[in-house]
């Protein structure tokens, strides 16, 4: 009788033994499919723009030494942000903006530079990364200044009756630019709506009444619309 109840307990610890072992299993199983879920490895970017080795990004000018520049990648899965880092390859000082929730950013620049740059996904659940490589771009220099007309010089008028010739020298530091003028003449101040204008040669004549005090000036615009004004000059006819 002894022997049968050892026989029957030695049979039941190990039955409850097996049975603790199946669930444990079956609790890893479950937890490493949930862990699985959760903790996915993010893709690598592919960059976009600026393109590598681009010779001349123009970017958008901020001021007088700064451009803003758009960056742009690839969108990654199990992404949550990303990371891009840039280097002056000027100065080798990098810099890196995080966080960025969507596949493009923009960031301002010193012109003149050649910059490298690249990206890294994150996944903030597992706090895994995946990095690009690396693409390199030059950013424009300052733009051409483009200087301004000089005033035009105003010579007397020469009148013949009602006719009157009015002539002026006109002349911009920027040698290759074609100036254009307009004339001004009126009883008032010379300021009035012009009475000529688009004119391509610095001479111009009028049919005016005669016994009047007249004041006139001259425009002076080149081809990139920078314009000046001469003095206001008056004369009798």
């Amino acid at each position: 009788m002894k022997s049968t109840l050892k026989y029957t307990s030695l049979l039941l610890f190990t039955l409850a033994f097996l049975v603790s072992c199946d669930c444990d299993c079956e609790d890893d199983i479950v937890q490493g499919a949930v862990v699985g879920t959760l903790v996915g490895s993010p893709g690598s970017p592919s960059l976009t723009a600026p393109l590598n080795n681009k010779s001349c990004e123009i970017g958008t000018v901020a001021d007088a030494f700064t451009s803003e520049v758009t960056f742009s990648w690839s969108a990654t899965s199990a992404t949550d942000t990303y990371n891009l880092t840039y280097t002056n390859l000027a100065t080798n000082s990098t810099m890196t903006k995080t966080a960025i929730k969507g596949t493009s950013t923009k960031i301002v620049l010193f012109r003149g530079i050649t910059y490298a740059w690249s990206v890294q996904s994150i996944n903030s659940s597992s706090k895994r990364g995946a990095s690009s490589g690396t693409a390199k771009f030059y950013l424009q220099g300052n733009p051409s200044y483009n200087n301004v007309p000089l005033a035009a010089v105003l010579s007397t008028p020469a009148s013949s009756g009602g006719n009157v010739t009015f002539t002026w020298t006109g002349k911009d530091p920027d040698v290759a630019d074609a100036l254009t003028y307009t004339l001004y003449v009126d009883k008032v101040d010379g300021k009035q709506s012009p009475v000529s204008s688009g004119l391509t040669t610095a001479s111009t004549k009028l049919d005016l009444a005669t016994g009047n005090t007249y004041y006139w000036r001259i425009k002076s615009t080149d081809q990139n619309n920078n314009s000046s004004f001469s003095l206001i000059s008056k004369f009798n006819l």
